[in-house]
């Protein structure tokens, strides 16, 4: 294992002495504040470049630092550590996005049972080129087009369908996303949730959670993200959207099924020489996440709950969404009233033909009160 050489960590400390001032304080675990600006336009706050490199040259200085060599000892260990003790799980492993974490892991569970039932609308299906397909021969079966759940009526009758071919191809996994990306953050129903586990389990097929934005369900419903990964033999956890991370991804399940990874990731070109610029900083930003994201959460509901009483403002709230909301305006020119909001420290995303805008809840909403922020948008 590389140790850090004293020359390394001379020049980490004096580079941090440089940039303490572009690091202000704050609570543990916190991301640099932005001067108080609230992103409205993302998951979690957005680094720039200057920040990251300052943030990541004090978390080096503190003289415990160990790098990693091609993700294995030193901050990456620490890291996986970390999230499969959130998550519950025996083992977690670093992957270089979220796309090749679902892959393996879909891939590892099916064995040579290769159909895997997914959602229609899940990143899974839909964003990844029909990497599944071509590279490990599976056969991705989507349901409930349109909708974040399906129920295991929906499964037995893939089941029932797959029983009755003249050659045999049986159903491997059940891969589902929550909350579901292409659904503004819409959760799967959590009780069919459940069935499908208990239900899958009884059956032998395993399950996989794309929990990509597992994190932002949790702040929601307050339930922890162990007690949702304990339903899935893997989940996947972004280390980006939220936790401050260039990019990265956690995969983490079961010592039997995690055992060798190290080697598939490398197989299908994942393995980086270096982790630990990725890895110090997720880590540090994941603690006391929760909290400032539900810091976060209480101050939106506080700005929505004056917007709709202003007859200029629609709001709109998914039945079982997350983070996503919808704020229409009923009057005005919604370019220049995003113009107009930045400058006043707020960033919305671009508006809708409509007007609307696509609001992210994220912890920059915690920098100001819900007075601040309701009244800037009244303006």
């Amino acid at each position: 294992m590389a140790e850090i050489s004293r020359r390394r960590f001379v020049e980490a400390g004096a580079l941090a002495a440089t940039a303490a001032s572009l690091v202000p304080a704050g609570s543990a675990g916190a991301a640099p504040a932005a001067s108080g600006r609230v992103d409205m336009t993302g998951d979690g706050p957005e680094l720039s470049p200057a920040e990251y490199a300052a943030l990541l040259t004090r978390l080096l200085a503190d003289g415990s630092f160990v790098p990693d060599e091609y993700g294995l000892g030193g901050a990456a260990e620490t890291m996986e550590r970390h999230f499969a003790s959130l998550l519950g799980k025996e083992r977690a492993l670093f992957f270089p996005t979220g796309t090749l974490a679902n892959h393996v892991a879909i891939r590892t569970l099916a064995g040579t049972r290769r159909r895997v039932i997914v959602q229609d609308v899940s990143h899974v299906y839909n964003d990844t080129g029909d990497s599944a397909q071509a590279l490990s021969g599976l056969n991705l079966v989507p349901l409930a087009p349109g909708r974040a759940t399906f129920t295991w009526e929906d499964v037995q009758k893939v089941l029932d369908r797959t029983s009755s071919g003249r050659v045999r191809s049986d159903v491997g996994v059940i891969s589902l996303e929550s909350p579901v990306r292409r659904l503004r953050g819409e959760m799967f129903d959590l009780d069919a949730m459940r069935a499908l586990s208990r239900e899958a389990r009884a059956r032998g097929i395993r399950l996989h959670l794309d929990g990509a934005r597992l994190f932002i369900a949790s702040a929601y419903t307050g339930i922890a993200p162990a007690e949702y990964a304990a339903l899935f033999d893997t989940v996947y956890v972004s280390l980006w959207k939220y936790f401050g991370a260039p990019n990265g991804a956690i995969l983490a399940g079961p010592a039997e099924v995690m055992e060798g990874l190290f080697h598939v990731r490398r197989a299908f070109g994942g393995a980086l020489w270096a982790v630990w610029p990725f890895a110090v900083v997720a880590r540090h930003l994941s603690d006391g996440w929760l909290e400032r994201m539900r810091r976060g959460i209480a101050v939106s509901e506080e700005v929505l709950a004056k917007l709709s009483t202003d007859p200029r403002f629609a709001v709109e709230r998914l039945p079982n969404g997350t983070n996503v909301l919808g704020l229409r305006l009923r009057t005005g020119d919604p370019k220049a009233f995003k113009g107009s909001l930045r400058e006043r420290g707020l960033d919305l995303p671009p508006a809708a033909a409509d007007g609307s805008f696509n609001l992210r809840v994220n912890e920059t909403w915690g920098r100001r009160t819900a007075g601040a922020i309701a009244d800037a948008f009244a303006s």
